[in-house]
């Protein structure tokens, strides 16, 4: 009888500090599959997630004063926030929101690491909470996930896998409908879904390039989206300091590792942090790049120390200086007062502007041709005051012109329409002439434009110049 040749044992790799673990040696890609885990940390961001995917959903079915809560008029220019309409000549005030945003997304770094990537990245709540969520109740745990790809194609591996794409495909064109809801109202949306695509031509592509972007996202690429096109786990590095809360490692109490019943660390190198990890990280290697601050080794590694009756924390959320000397973290430091005056400074400068806007934007444009006309012994100027309505409801305007104290005393204007009727997010104008005796004019004089919002009674002056020979 031929003896059975013994199998080959596979050598197992696991990640290491100076590698990235999700591409191969011979730079294939190494397809991760993160064990699932429970825990305080997980029943956190389960709740904190469910939240944000319901404000995701619902916030353009909300509407406020007769609009959507949220939506960006592209075509019209114009973008509505909670009840107040914000057109092209508010613009500017994105820049002031934005550095506010971002200076406090450093506050927040510098005292809690990447806990944004963890708990609020779109990329995070929708991958983690949602897609791998539902790979896991088609396909199984991890070990039966592995064991199925690595084994050949039959009928439950075949049944599974088409399951889990089209859920994740359906999955994809609904978020993806519901980011094209922010900028054509739900409620057209819902309509041109049950019509013909090609009465909505650009809805149509742009919902199927999202759906398709999307479902590549969560099916095929996932970490690496973290781990090669997103910059934050790169200027995290410049972010942090030994004060910063991480997520790291106990060397004095884990090391050295040792099987449950030697003598040794607390570490049994159970390889259960690295197993529940999303993007293949061992943090027993150190704070690294890929690290995005889950929490999912915390909640492994004391589910492991409860099992061996050994306190929790040989894994957990703590800072540097803690780690290294026992010592508690320092709050309040330099670093961390520079990024909370420019955040207060970007908030102020944000909301001083934004208290300045109002509901209308007035505007001369000087006719065009010669900036002046001679009639007879008079000299003529033509202007256009254009007022633009910012609002969803229809306002009138007043329109007065005078001339500064400059001006000579036979200056007179003739203005068109001295009451400007402007329909919701539309725009009104009307001519105005200008005389004064050649005479009497010597150098070019400033014109004031009084517009006056008749509801509100809020007035814009617009100052221009009377020029002549």
């Amino acid at each position: 009888m031929a003896q059975t040749q013994p199998r080959k044992r596979t050598e197992i790799r696991w990640p290491e500090k100076d590698t990235v673990y999700t591409i191969n040696p011979d730079g294939s890609r190494n397809f991760l599959h993160p064990a699932d885990v429970k825990g305080r940390w997980q029943i956190r961001k389960n709740v904190f997630w469910t939240i944000l995917i319901g404000v995701y959903l619902l916030l353009p079915l909300i509407t406020i004063k007769g609009a959507p809560a949220v939506h960006i008029d592209i075509p019209g220019r114009a973008a509505t926030l909670f009840g107040f309409t914000f057109t092209n000549q508010d613009f500017y005030l994105t820049f002031f929101v934005v550095s506010a945003i971002g200076f406090s997304l450093f506050v927040a770094t510098s005292l809690y690491g990447r806990v944004w990537c963890g708990f609020a990245c779109p990329q995070t709540v929708f991958l983690e909470g949602v897609f791998r969520r539902i790979e896991r109740w088609i396909e199984g745990s991890r070990a039966k996930r592995i064991r199925r790809n690595m084994g050949p194609w039959n009928f439950d591996k075949a049944w599974r896998k088409i399951l889990k794409h089209a859920a994740f495909l359906g999955l994809s064109a609904l978020i993806a409908h519901a980011f094209v809801a922010y900028f054509i109202p739900a409620k057209e949306l819902g309509m041109a879904v049950f019509q013909s695509p090609s009465n909505h031509w650009a809805a149509f592509l742009w919902t199927l390039f999202w759906t398709g972007m999307l479902y590549f996202n969560y099916s095929w690429f996932r970490e690496q989206t973290c781990l090669i096109i997103c910059p934050y786990g790169r200027l995290q590095s410049a972010l942090i300091d030994q004060d910063t809360k991480v997520i790291g490692y106990d060397d004095s109490r884990g090391e050295p590792r040792s099987k449950v019943n030697d003598d040794g660390g607390d570490c049994i190198d159970c390889h259960r942090c690295v197993q529940v990890c999303p993007t293949g990280v061992d943090i027993r290697n150190g704070l690294q790049m890929e690290c995005v601050g889950c929490f999912n080794c915390i909640d492994a590694c004391d589910d492991i120390m409860d099992k061996l009756g050994r306190p929790r924390g040989l894994i957990r959320y703590d800072s540097g200086r803690a780690f290294a000397t026992g010592v508690r973290r320092k709050l309040l430091r330099p670093r961390f007062y520079l990024y909370v005056v420019l955040a207060i400074l970007g908030l102020v400068v944000a909301t001083t502007m934004m208290s300045r806007r109002t509901d209308f934007e007035a505007k001369v444009l000087r006719a065009r041709g010669m900036p002046y006309q001679i009639e007879g012994e008079e000299l003529r100027n033509l202007w256009t005051l254009r007022v633009q309505n910012k609002t969803r409801a229809e306002k009138t305007f007043f329109v007065s012109v005078a001339g500064d104290k400059g001006a000579p005393e036979d200056t007179r204007f003739v203005v068109a329409q001295e009451k400007l009727r402007a329909g919701p997010m539309s725009q009104a104008e009307t001519p105005v002439f200008s005389y004064v005796t050649r005479d009497t004019y010597e150098e070019p004089f400033p014109i004031a434009f009084t517009v006056v919002d008749s509801a509100s009674g809020t007035t814009k002056v617009v100052n221009f110049k009377f020029l002549g020979p």
